[in-house]
């Protein structure tokens, strides 16, 4: 008798134990991914930065290049770093933001974030300082400068 109940005890705490929530490094509080970048005609700027959780990837292509890039350089945000960032953006807000420029096509450039959670994700590509871009003009900054800083160009 007093072996199943010491059977069942373990079994419960084991249960309890691994009903918990594991947290890792990788870890954080929200699932969503943001990807930006800048494309110009005469192939005179490709970047992308890629921001998943804390980890920060920028990565600039030089020369037409699409798969030899010229610039390559990670980071991390802190998590109220990454708070804030998500803070300045209302997902809903943006997928209204119905944006497809092709400054490039032109010779220009255009700037572009796709912004994914779960399975929901909406892409903009816009002009700098559009006026459709208002109510995410501050997200639209702080991107711009968290790239500057990776690509070495403050």
């Amino acid at each position: 008798m007093i072996y199943k109940f010491s059977v069942s005890i373990i079994v419960l705490i084991l249960f309890c134990f691994s009903c918990t929530e594991k947290t890792f490094d990788d870890n954080t509080n929200s699932d969503m991914v943001i990807k930006t970048g800048t494309v110009c005609g005469w192939c005179t700027l490709n970047d992308t930065l890629k921001i998943s959780g804390k980890h920060l990837r920028y990565v600039n292509y030089a020369n037409c290049s699409t798969t030899k890039a010229s610039v390559v350089r990670s980071g991390e945000l802190t998590n109220s770093e990454f708070d804030a960032l998500i803070n300045l953006v209302d997902f809903d807000e943006l997928k209204k933001i119905d944006l497809n420029s092709c400054n490039v096509c032109f010779d220009g450039c255009d700037d572009w974030i796709t912004l994914t959670s779960g399975n929901d994700s909406h892409t903009i590509r816009f002009s700098r300082n559009d006026p459709k871009l208002e109510n995410i003009q501050a997200f639209v900054d702080e991107l711009n400068r968290i790239k500057a800083n990776l690509s070495g160009n403050k």
